[in-house]
Parts: C-alpha cells; sequence; structure tokens
C-alpha cells in the first residue's frame, strides 16, 4: 500500500545482503505498473539486480520500511502556523487534544492535534490500514498525552 495516496499498488524494494548482516535497504518505490518499479530503480542508479518474488521476503522489507514511517510519523511534532488557530475549526473548538482521521474508510490518515490557548500543534501521525491500527493509535496517543488528557477530564475528540 502506497502510504502518500493509500492506494494498494505494486512495490518494488532493492536491498544489498552481505553474510551475516540484516539486509540493507537501499531504494524502494510504489506504482500502478510493475515495469515502472525497474525504469525508478534504474533513473536512481541501480542497473543490475536479482529479482526475488518471495511474497514473504518482500513483506518483511515492506513491514520494515512501514515500521521506520510509523516511528518518524509518531516522533514528528509540528506547530501549525499562526493563522491556523484564527480559521475553522480551530476558532471554534476548545483547547484540547482531537483526532482528524483523513476518511471513514481503510487504509486511512490519522492525526492527533494539540489545541492550546495561542497555538496549534500536529502531535502525531499516522496511516491505519485496519481498525486495530487506529484503535492502537488512540490508545497511545492516550497514553503518551495523559497529562494534557487529564486536564481537561476527556478523551481526545474526533473532529
Amino acid at each position: 500500500m502506497n502510504p502518500i495516496d493509500l492506494h494498494y499498488e505494486w512495490f518494488g524494494v532493492l536491498w544489498l545482503e552481505e553474510e551475516n548482516h540484516f539486509p540493507i535497504i537501499v531504494g524502494y518505490w510504489f506504482s500502478k505498473e510493475r515495469s515502472e518499479i525497474t525504469q525508478d530503480a534504474i533513473l536512481s542508479g541501480f542497473s543490475t539486480w536479482t529479482e526475488i518474488g518471495d511474497h514473504s521476503m518482500i513483506m518483511r522489507m515492506y513491514q520494515s520500511i512501514r515500521n521506520k514511517q510509523k516511528k518518524q510519523d509518531w516522533e514528528k511534532r509540528t506547530r501549525l502556523s499562526l493563522r491556523t488557530i484564527f480559521n475553522s475549526p480551530w476558532n471554534e473548538v476548545s483547547p484540547g487534544l482531537y483526532l482528524i482521521k483523513s476518511r471513514d474508510t481503510y487504509p486511512l490518515h490519522v492525526s492527533a492535534i494539540l489545541k492550546k490557548k495561542f497555538w496549534v500543534w500536529l502531535e502525531h501521525t499516522a496511516v491505519c490500514e485496519t481498525k486495530e491500527e487506529l484503535q492502537a493509535f488512540m490508545q497511545r496517543v492516550h497514553e503518551e498525552h495523559q497529562m494534557e488528557i487529564s486536564m481537561k477530564n476527556t478523551k481526545p475528540k474526533f473532529l
């Protein structure tokens, strides 16, 4: 699944294998057509490789990439523009922790947004492929932001 547009597509990954070492991923691509993966690899400077169609190996590589992306999505915290506080819905809601889903069907993007008196912070984001992943994200937000939640005596709210 392409984590940007949330569509299932062809996935290609190139990795190096050295004796007694874990594989090192050197590139990966998503594409609507298999041939585009090969073109992308060549354009990235790779000219030779051994093609492996082992589904379990490719899924391990995919999961490795997704886990790294999940970690980055969780840790990247961004203060949104000062103008954000004056725009809907932020000018209409009280300070607190809010969850925003990109849509109601899976897969989806979800964001945890913390509104303070004068600032709006993007605290965490995630790509959720299932209801269980969304619930795990919500639980982690709840645990991580216990202080903000307990100050308001509420759970994070969906906008």
